[in-house]
């Protein structure tokens, strides 16, 4: 990552100090790379990959030793999967349950890769009838069942997320964690905030195919726009409190149309875009870093408590 620091030490790609971001870098034509990339400057490649970055998602293991990659469909091609060792920087390719569709794969607390699948055909069929989600756990020699759910795939159903095996992943890049920053107050009309966003951006008036709305923080709201209340995302223009004035967080440089995700960690905000990461001490409202061609951004997540959860039976 581009540090913002004027004596940034000198890269060390095996050893992380403080705060890092995973980031997924597209390596032409048609290949990605999954990449650790430290505040101070390291830098870690750690997998590289068959197939387009923004069709991959990715997830850890409890203690942090390893990773996974679940490769969506596309094309002619079925879903692949890998399952990476960091310390080895080893990856080998896990073949998935069928028949169905694995949306999430990832981490129980002993280490075993655990796959959420629909039922084949979803979600191309009606997604809005009920339908049987299943969870499958890879013991070392294949995989076997180890729960099964009604749910449904539309309006207020769960889909895979409906299996209590959910519950007992590490961390993943499909589901938000502890860590995600949601989006979802609407500023109120006839609001200080309200006048303050309207007079500094009079092209952007809530009800004009979107609406303003905040992410409260310990200091002070950030503001975005956002034109789809369900989606996780919402996008430009970005606007906190400098003093009394609204600004624009320093050299966020992102495109006017962009759209993102925010995470905090601490006092750490990353602003994840489809395409690259911002990094920002949200106390000081200081950038700490940033980079550009990076997809699925998400600090590093640290190791989780190993103690195993209850397991679902069949």
């Amino acid at each position: 990552m581009a540090t913002d620091s004027a004596a940034a030490p000198a890269p060390a790609p095996a050893h992380f100090t403080g705060p890092s971001l995973s980031i997924l870098e597209p390596v032409p034509p048609e290949r990605c790379r999954w990449v650790r990339l430290g505040f101070e400057g390291a830098r870690a490649e750690l997998f590289t990959f068959d197939g387009a970055c923004a069709q991959a998602e990715l997830s850890w293991s409890h203690d942090g030793g390893k990773g996974a990659v679940l490769l969506a469909p596309h094309a002619e091609a079925t879903e692949r999967a890998w399952v990476v060792d960091f310390a080895s920087g080893q990856g080998i390719e896990l073949a998935l349950p069928r028949p169905g569709y694995t949306t999430d794969l990832g981490f129980d607390p002993e280490g075993h890769p655990v796959a959420l699948v629909s039922p084949e055909g979803m979600p191309t069929d009606d997604p809005s009838q009920p339908a049987v989600a299943r969870a499958f756990l890879h013991d070392g020699e294949g995989w076997r069942l180890l729960e099964s759910k009604e749910t449904a795939y539309a309006g207020e159903g769960a889909g895979n997320h409906a299996l209590d095996a959910t519950r007992s992943l590490g961390p993943t890049t499909t589901l938000n964690g502890p860590e995600a920053l949601p989006v979802t107050r609407q500023v109120e009309g006839g609001s200080a905030d309200l006048a303050a966003l309207g007079n500094a951006l009079p092209h952007k008036r809530s009800g004009d195919g979107g609406q303003w709305v905040f992410a409260p923080t310990a200091s002070g709201p950030l503001f975005s726009w956002k034109t789809d209340a369900a989606a996780p995302a919402s996008c430009m223009p970005l606007r906190w409190y400098e003093g009394p004035k609204l600004a624009e967080p320093e050299r966020l440089a992102l495109p006017a149309e962009a759209c993102f995700q925010l995470f905090l960690r601490d006092d750490v905000l990353l602003i994840a875009s489809e395409q690259a990461a911002r990094v920002y001490d949200l106390k000081q409202h200081k950038r700490l870093g940033s980079a550009d061609k990076a997809l699925k951004a998400r600090f590093w997540p640290r190791p989780l408590a190993t103690a195993a959860a209850a397991t679902p039976t069949p």
